[in-house]
C-alpha cells in the first residue's frame, strides 16, 4: 500500500515537472517571436527611413549640381584696316541676280554650289564683306578693309532667301538686297516681306531697286520720282527701312535720275558698268562686277590687285 502511494506521488511530481517544463518553453517561443517580429519591423522602418533619406540626399544632390548653360560667345572677327585718301579707295561691288541651278545657260543665274565655293574663297582668303553703308564711309573717310569686297543682289527673288542667305550666314558674311518692291509679296518667285524682315534683323542690308523697275534714263522726271519715292516709302512702311541707297533698273540713269538721286536723301547710287567703285565715279554712278556662271580661276582673277 506504501509502495503504491509512493510510486503515486513521484508520477504526480514527474508530470508537474513535464508540464511546468512544457509552458516555461512556450513562453520563451512566444517571447522570441515578439521580439524577432519587433526587430524586422525596426529594420523595414529604418530601411524606409534611409530610403528616404538616401533619395532625399540624392534630390539636393541634383540641385546643388545644377548649372546655368553658358552660351558660347562667338570670336569677334580681327578686321585689318589701312587708312588711304578716299581718292585711291577701290572697292569690288559683286552684282548677283538669282542664285539658281535651273537655267545654266543664263547669265543672271549663278548655281548654289558655285555661289558656296565663291564665298568660301573670299572667306578663306581674308576678304571682309562690307554694306553699302560701309562702303559709303570709306568713300569719305579712307578708312577701308585691307581686302574690302561687297556683295549685292538685284531684283528680290525668292531663292536670294532659300539659297545665299544661308551660305552668307554659314561664313559670317554681309550683302546688300536690291528690291523691287511691287513685286514683293505677289507670288512666290521674289521674296516676301516676312523673308525681307528677317534678313534685315540679321544684319542685311534691303534696298531700293525701285518699285517698277522700268528705266530711269530717259523717263520723264515725275515718273522717275514716282518710281523711286515709291520704292522708298514701300520699304520704310513694310521692312522698316530708311532707304539711302539706290540700284538703277537695267543699269540706266541720266543726270535727271542723278539730280533725284540727291534731293531723295539717297547717299550713293549703283550701275551696271563693269569695274572696282570708287569715288572718283562719283557717289551716284558706282561700277560693279557683274557674276556670271564662271570658273573659279575666272572669278578669283578679279580679285587679283589685293592677292598679287
Amino acid at each position: 500500500m506504501r509502495k503504491n502511494k509512493k510510486r503515486f506521488f513521484l508520477i504526480l511530481v514527474a508530470m508537474i515537472f513535464i508540464i511546468a517544463s512544457v509552458l516555461i518553453i512556450k513562453e520563451k517561443n512566444s517571447e522570441n517571436k515578439y521580439y524577432s517580429t519587433k526587430a524586422e519591423k525596426q529594420d523595414s522602418t529604418d530601411n524606409e527611413e534611409s530610403e528616404d533619406s538616401s533619395s532625399s540626399d540624392n534630390e539636393e544632390g541634383v540641385t546643388e549640381v545644377v548649372e546655368e548653360p553658358v552660351e558660347e560667345q562667338d570670336e569677334a572677327e580681327v578686321v585689318e584696316y589701312i587708312n588711304i585718301a578716299p581718292e585711291e579707295v577701290s572697292i569690288p561691288i559683286l552684282m548677283y541676280h538669282s542664285i539658281c541651278a535651273d537655267y545654266p545657260d543664263n547669265s543672271l543665274m549663278v548655281a548654289p554650289e558655285l555661289f558656296n565655293e565663291q564665298m568660301a574663297w573670299l572667306n578663306n582668303n581674308g576678304f571682309t564683306t562690307m554694306s553699302l553703308e560701309e562702303v559709303y564711309e570709306a568713300f569719305e573717310t579712307g578708312k577701308v578693309p585691307v581686302r574690302p569686297v561687297a556683295i549685292t543682289f538685284d531684283d528680290g527673288y525668292a531663292d536670294n532667301y532659300t539659297e545665299a542667305y544661308p551660305i552668307l550666314k554659314k561664313y559670317g558674311m554681309k550683302a546688300t538686297f536690291f528690291i523691287i518692291t511691287n513685286n514683293t509679296d505677289k507670288d512666290g518667285y521674289y521674296m516676301n516681306t516676312d523673308m525681307l524682315k528677317e534678313m534685315k534683323e540679321y544684319g542685311m542690308e534691303i534696298e531700293n531697286h525701285t518699285a517698277y523697275h522700268f528705266e530711269l534714263g530717259g523717263a520723264a522726271l515725275e515718273d522717275q520720282r514716282m518710281t523711286i519715292e515709291d520704292g522708298q516709302t514701300f520699304l520704310k512702311e513694310n521692312i522698316g527701312v530708311e532707304s539711302k541707297f539706290l540700284c538703277y533698273p537695267a543699269g540706266k540713269y541720266d543726270d535727271t535720275t542723278v539730280s533725284l538721286d540727291a534731293q531723295l536723301g539717297i547717299k550713293a547710287a549703283v550701275t551696271t558698268e563693269y569695274g572696282f567703285s570708287s569715288i572718283n565715279d562719283g557717289l551716284y554712278t558706282l561700277k560693279r562686277v557683274r557674276i556670271s556662271p564662271m570658273s573659279m580661276d575666272s572669278f578669283i582673277s578679279i580679285f587679283s590687285p589685293f592677292t598679287e
